[in-house]
């Protein structure tokens, strides 16, 4: 069953999603920051970066964006001074400003509103026949002169439930125009959603319940809501927590996974660790336990770029094809855009994900004062005249 542990008290408020009591997603509760993806600015267009085809925009409280021309519908530029609509794709980071669109994007439980927008499709998620009645549907159902996509979790709803969700978010679009008209630049016009909000929204099928240790707090979520004194303690999810940030994780057989990130993307190795016994049917099964365990690792932490899964040799394509499809079937309840690219030729799976937040490592940990995060520790000899000697 699938379960939403939201903790108020007792520590840094957070919410944990669990399936069968094991953790799946991890979210901290406290307030996003103003320029927050999703949120909704109206901005002044400020100096032109011509060798990057972009231009900075002015934001609230001294802050600026960088809006590439490509970000820009229609490719008319806005002039020097101009109050513009943007929303931030990527908030900002280190030096690097805030990323931002003019194609404005406003997300619902069951639909994407473009208001700038033409097209009618539905979500990429989806494949064959089932994609193609609702891209159907979507070409029905698109507001006029704007753009609409519908998302997976429209299959399993009604057409007046998906009708009651696009009038929402058209009614969301007109307040923000209304806003826009009223306000001087830069200002905020529709905040980024508070992070309970945006877990059930992505979720294709939400929660059961809810548990909390403050139930006022999480009442108009839209599903039931129990009181808990401790619910993290319920299913032990600051052990998961530690457990899953760990560079080994083990299987369920005894085989291992191991995780190790760098610069370009992150690779996992699957070896058969404890599990002494040897064979293709081994090997099978700790290849399917571990795709079952990458799938909710990569989604747990976060994980996005590029992937490798290096897992144990497989001599046949038969039972590639059962890895693959384990790990495909694993990977849809994840709500980011993930894309599985099958074996390369050295054998690895070849998995792209869309960067989509911050990994759990980056929610939950700090750097070390003193080495910087680099966790290695040792001695360096200096060089001297006898050692040239």
């Amino acid at each position: 069953m699938k379960e939403l542990v939201i903790r108020s008290k007792g520590g840094q408020p957070a919410a944990a999603l669990t399936q069968g009591g094991r953790l799946m997603a991890y979210f901290p509760l406290s307030s996003p920051p103003e320029i927050s993806p999703e949120a909704v600015f109206l901005g002044k267009a400020g100096r032109v970066l011509k060798n990057l085809e972009a231009l900075f925009v002015s934001l609230p409280g001294g802050a600026s964006g960088f809006l590439p021309f490509s970000e820009i519908p229609g490719g008319e530029r806005p002039r020097g001074g101009e109050a513009i609509i943007v929303q931030v794709k990527k908030p900002p980071q280190g030096n690097k400003a805030a990323f931002l669109t003019m194609d404005i994007a406003l997300p619902g439980h069951l639909s994407l509103l473009l208001p700038r927008g033409r097209v009618a499709h539905a979500s990429t998620r989806l494949e064959g026949a089932e994609k193609a009645a609702l891209t159907r549907l979507a070409a029905r159902l698109k507001p006029e002169g704007m753009g609409l996509v519908l998302r997976a979790s429209a299959q399993d709803a009604g057409e007046a439930a998906i009708k009651a969700d696009i009038t929402g978010l058209i009614d969301a679009w007109q307040t923000v125009l209304e806003k826009a008209q009223t306000r001087p630049a830069p200002a905020l016009l529709l905040p980024a959603p508070h992070p309970l909000e945006r877990i059930l929204r992505e979720e294709r099928q939400p929660p059961k319940r809810a548990l909390s240790d403050d139930v006022k707090a999480a009442s108009g979520l839209g599903i039931p809501v129990e009181e808990s004194a401790d619910p993290f303690a319920l299913y032990n999810i600051p052990h998961q927590l530690h457990q899953a940030l760990k560079r080994r994780v083990y299987l369920p057989s005894g085989g291992t996974l191991v995780i190790d990130p760098c610069e370009a993307g992150t690779v996992m190795d699957v070896n058969t660790g404890r599990n002494s016994l040897r064979g293709q049917d081994i090997i099978l099964k700790t290849n399917l336990e571990a795709a079952r365990e990458a799938a909710r690792i990569i989604r747990l932490r976060g994980l996005g770029g590029i992937l490798l899964i290096d897992f144990i040799d497989m001599k046949e394509e038969a039972p590639r094809e059962r890895v693959q499809a384990a790990f495909e079937e694993a990977l849809k309840e994840d709500p980011v855009k993930t894309v599985v690219h099958g074996f390369t030729r050295l054998g690895m799976m070849e998995i792209s994900r869309k960067k989509a937040a911050e990994t759990l490592k980056a929610q939950t940990l700090k750097p070390c004062p003193a080495c910087g995060g680099s966790g290695l520790e040792g001695f360096v000899q200096e060089e001297t005249e006898d050692n040239h000697a």
